[in-house]
């Protein structure tokens, strides 16, 4: 059968195309079209590692997300069977505070109680290429200072509620488990805030940031006057809230001594 040159020509195009598309992408024209991908693209560009991504069914991940919405004792009542007894907290500003020292901190605020309808609506949990029981992921707090009784710090300060939302910025969490059959927290570091040009806490997240909506002052930044605001507020006149613990885990100390805004 005669085929014209012409004919040749575009249907040698054609079938050209078609596999360098192929080759390029794991999908051939008529896959792309009608979405049924045969495998995954084994394909990328040079140099460039596979996309991680976090597994939502990975127990650890689970487990991260029901203690930081029901047991942390920030956006709840904490649960103090979930913490390890070698249990260490740190944020920016906070820290490192022991297993008491930390519950006995968020028992003193009573956060969840002062915004009631707090929220971190957490994202993008996914486990650390490095630990395989730390789990990172970013919140973005959200609430309404409504509750009750307000905020009160021992009874140093109260302050009634006004109404004011809490639009927090981003801020990256982590989570690190003992590794035991109950995987209790062994650390928990909260507050980095990734864009402290987001929301209406002042750059600042955690605890601090709600502080700045509530309107409680809290001196901004490290510097001497808010160290020095540490340690009278944590060894000279104490009200159940420490801003760093005395007696910290050695496993904790051991890589880091700094206290406080350090």
């Amino acid at each position: 059968m005669y085929t014209p040159p012409v004919i040749r020509k575009l249907l040698t195009f054609a079938v050209t195309v078609a596999v360098n598309y192929h080759s390029c992408t794991g999908f051939s024209p008529f896959q792309q079209i009608f979405g049924g991908a045969t495998q995954p693209s084994t394909s990328s560009a040079s140099g460039v590692p596979p996309i991680q991504v976090g597994n939502p069914n990975n127990p650890l991940i689970q487990r991260a997300n029901e203690f930081i919405y029901a047991k942390s004792g920030f956006y709840s009542e904490s649960d103090p069977e979930w913490f390890s007894d070698d249990f260490v907290f740190r944020g920016p500003y906070i820290g490192p505070l022991n297993k008491s020292d930390y519950l006995s901190t968020m028992n003193t605020f009573n956060i969840w109680k002062a915004i009631p309808d707090i929220s971190p609506n957490a994202f993008g949990f996914t486990i650390d290429p490095k630990d395989p029981n730390r789990v990172w992921f970013f919140v973005k707090n959200t609430g309404t200072f409504t509750g009750e009784d307000g905020f009160s710090l021992g009874d140093l300060v109260a302050f009634p509620p006004t109404g004011d939302s809490l639009d927090g910025a981003p801020e990256t969490f982590s989570i690190i488990f003992d590794g035991t059959d109950g995987n209790r927290i062994k650390s928990l570091s909260v507050g980095y805030v990734n864009d402290r040009f987001e929301g209406n806490t002042n750059g600042d997240g955690a605890a601090v940031g709600i502080f700045r909506v509530i309107g409680l002052p809290f001196p901004k930044g490290p510097g001497p006057f808010l160290r020095f605001s540490q340690w009278f507020g944590t060894e000279v006149y104490n009200v159940g809230a420490y801003s760093y613990s005395k007696d910290v885990p050695k496993w904790w100390t051991d890589k880091s001594t700094t206290r406080g805004a350090d």
